[in-house]
Parts: C-alpha cells; structure tokens; sequence
C-alpha cells in the first residue's frame, strides 16, 4: 500500500504542504487537524481528519484511534503496550480497541 515516495510532499488543503516524512502524527480536533512534526512545531489546519486521511492513502498512514493517523515509518512494536503506542518524542497515543489487532498486524509485517 506505499506510494514511492520520491516525491513526499503533499498538499493537505489549499495553503499548507508538508514533507510526509517528516509527519509523526496528525490528530483530529473536530473540524481541525493537527499535524505534529518531527523536530518541527505542530501546524494546526481547518480541515477534518478524515479528509486528511483520505489525501494520505498509501503514503504508510494508518488510523488508530478516531482522533490519531499515524505515520507507520515512526511506529516501533517493542513501544507497544495495553492500548497506547510510544513513538519519537516520548508521545504516547491511544490505540482504540478495534484498531489494535490491524496495528499489531502492521508492525509484525514491517
């Protein structure tokens, strides 16, 4: 399901365009995503998370929780635990309960 990513940079609307392989996570805030970057500041865009998500197919993205996509390239299996998942700096997201068996399924895969 990846894209080549020769070419990482994708518009998430009209005015903002980010490097997908700088992307840890983008979490959903209502009618607006933010996107947490790695070594970056968070930008903030006013755009739902599904739109977001659905710009983001094959890029290696996976939805966890109602709330986090998550870059899977930055997803490490040994930081896995009960329903939280620890990636780069020392965030821990919530892994919703019907989205962990597909998580565990994707990180035994990669």
């Amino acid at each position: 399901m990846k894209k080549n990513l020769l070419n990482p940079i994708v518009f998430l609307n009209q005015k903002t365009a980010v490097n997908i392989n700088e992307v840890l996570f983008l979490e959903g805030n209502v009618n607006y995503t933010i996107i947490h970057l790695e070594g970056k500041h968070p930008i903030t865009i006013a755009s739902t998370l599904k739109k977001i998500e659905s710009k983001l197919k094959g890029y290696n993205f996976l939805r966890i929780h109602k709330r986090f996509l998550l870059n899977m390239t930055f997803a490490d299996r040994s930081l896995l635990s009960n329903n939280r998942l620890l990636i780069k700096k020392n965030i821990a997201i919530t892994v919703s309960r019907r989205k962990r068996s597909e998580l565990k399924d994707w990180l035994t895969a990669a």
